[in-house]
């Protein structure tokens, strides 16, 4: 069977899509036996690594006008550009033209139609038009979540049984880091020399930080604490710097952006008291995953997949409850026991998770069409 598959996620700087993409390729490679797997990219830019050293074919053309062609006219068939393939997965929520091949769209979250107003309109309205449409069209829907699973039926009128389910993970470089090193290394490269809390994600509406900064405001007041937010500033964030000021916390809020090296996120994770996830919605939540992995308490709110990610080893709170967010960072902060407890609990939860099982289920799906 020849397999195509959409890699234009992996980008020099993966954030949600890229980092879940890329391990499952990476990890289905010495799974393929007889069948082979091609690499399939747009943009001005070819995509920052090899994927597993898979073979690929790069389209240097821009990814929006290639798919308004395609809008306009369903030509040419990408299997057609791939010289040919069986299945192809389109992992980057487009579903291309093709001549003869059976096709697979994953769906990481629905968050654009559960709430609008979290995405910005130039994404909400297109992709509500087109995703339920391409849901309808695939033959068949992978999701990183039973949460997902569940929006993609309901929002997109797909069948049950057309939606599989397959998890993230984290792999062997999200491991905890020696505590000592891990802090020597967040003074090293962010000068960071005081306990923290940690938030890992891009910086946006969905993300609910500014509860997490009222929270911490009102939780880290009497303790030396910083809040460090690792990620990219996202849409619609401008007012961002002035709640920050607002809440007295000019001084004691990092924003380092992205971190692209794995050893430095993991390090990150390890030298940090508490990880803080209190989204509005996720399609998964890896980077609480990782912080579990990495032996880091991790408070989540208790809203779409997170407790599915979490399990009984995190704390959880409702997403726009600040009252209930100070008080459980206190109560963890406060407690080394508890913490201990979390910590011990976080890494049984996280190694549930495996990419090679996440591999094997992708390219099951590929070979039920086959």
């Amino acid at each position: 069977m020849r397999i195509g598959i959409d890699i234009t996620p992996l980008t020099a700087q993966p954030t949600g899509v890229g980092r879940y993409l890329g391990p499952v390729i990476e990890h289905m490679g010495p799974m393929l036996g007889e069948d082979s797997l091609t690499g399939w990219a747009t943009g001005l830019h070819a995509p920052a690594h090899g994927a597993g050293g898979l073979s690929r074919r790069y389209l240097p053309l821009p990814t929006r006008a290639l798919w308004a062609w395609w809008r306009a006219v369903p030509w040419p068939p990408v299997d057609s550009l791939l010289g040919g393939v069986d299945v192809f997965h389109a992992t980057n929520y487009h579903l291309p033209p093709v001549a003869r091949a059976r096709r697979v769209l994953t769906i990481y979250d629905l968050a654009f139609m559960v709430e609008p107003r979290w995405a910005s309109p130039k994404i909400v309205g297109p992709f509500a038009r087109r995703v339920p449409r391409f849901a309808r069209e695939a033959d068949t829907v992978i999701t990183c979540s039973m949460h997902s699973r569940e929006d993609i039926v309901r929002l997109c009128g797909v069948e049950p049984d057309k939606v599989h389910v397959v998890h993230g993970a984290v792999g062997p470089d999200m491991r905890p880091v020696e505590r000592d090193i891990a802090r020597a290394r967040m003074r090293e490269l962010l000068g960071l020399d005081a306990p923290y809390v940690l938030h890992v994600g891009t910086i946006e509406s969905r993300k609910n930080i500014e509860t997490l900064v009222r929270a911490f405001a009102l939780s880290c007041n009497r303790r030396p604490h910083r809040l460090l937010l690792v990620g990219m500033p996202g849409w619609n964030m401008g007012h961002f710097g002035e709640l920050v000021a607002r809440e007295g916390l000019a001084d004691r809020v990092l924003m380092p952006g992205y971190l692209p090296s794995r050893e430095d996120l993991a390090a990150a994770y390890s030298a940090a008291d508490l990880f803080v996830m209190p989204s509005h919605y996720e399609g998964f939540g890896l980077p609480a995953l990782e912080a579990m992995a990495c032996g880091c308490p991790v408070l989540a709110s208790d809203s779409s997949s997170l407790p599915e990610v979490g399990g009984g080893a995190a704390g959880y709170f409702p997403a726009m409850d600040t009252q209930a967010l100070a008080a459980l960072m206190g109560e963890v902060l406060e407690n080394p026991e508890l913490a201990g407890e979390m910590s011990r609990l976080g890494t049984a939860q996280a190694a549930r998770f495996d990419w090679t099982e996440s591999a094997r289920r992708t390219l099951e799906v590929y070979r039920s069409l086959a």
